[in-house]
């Protein structure tokens, strides 16, 4: 990953998201193996980030289009990425968090397979949130 390319993602995870904490390329690089990206003539169309949190675990965070490129199955294809890329590792079970007024992004994870399990409230960004899983367990 470029630094052109961790401020992309940096800026995008910014202004797409309600993020307690701010990104910059350099909280990007550090954990450049957990982002997943595509780009699109050299500008990175859509990015999340993907991650083992325990042996059988994952989660994909994150998930930004850039609103240039709404609309043309970019957020799509990057879960399915972070999919292959957690099962490639894995992973039995995948989950996001979704904040409850985020509509577009429960109608997508949903479409895809995630129930959600939970929810709860994040005092610091002062929004409730749903949890959602997945089960990617291969017999």
């Amino acid at each position: 990953m470029t630094t052109s390319i961790a401020n992309q993602i940096a800026k995008l995870l910014n202004q797409r998201n309600e993020l307690v904490v701010k990104y910059d390329n350099e909280k990007v690089l550090d954990k450049k193996d957990n982002y997943v990206f595509e780009l699109e003539n050299e500008i990175v169309a859509v990015c999340a980030e993907c991650k083992k949190v325990q042996w059988y675990q994952w989660e994909i965070s994150h998930v930004c289009v850039d609103k240039s490129m709404e609309r043309k199955g970019y957020g799509m294809k990057i879960i399915q990425k972070c999919e292959t890329k957690a099962i490639a590792n894995g992973a039995r079970i995948i989950q996001c968090t979704i904040r409850t007024t985020n509509s577009p992004s429960i109608a997508l994870f949903k479409s895809i397979g995630y129930k959600e399990v939970n929810s709860f409230y994040y005092p610091k960004s002062k929004n409730w949130v749903f949890v959602f899983q997945k089960c990617v367990s291969i017999n």
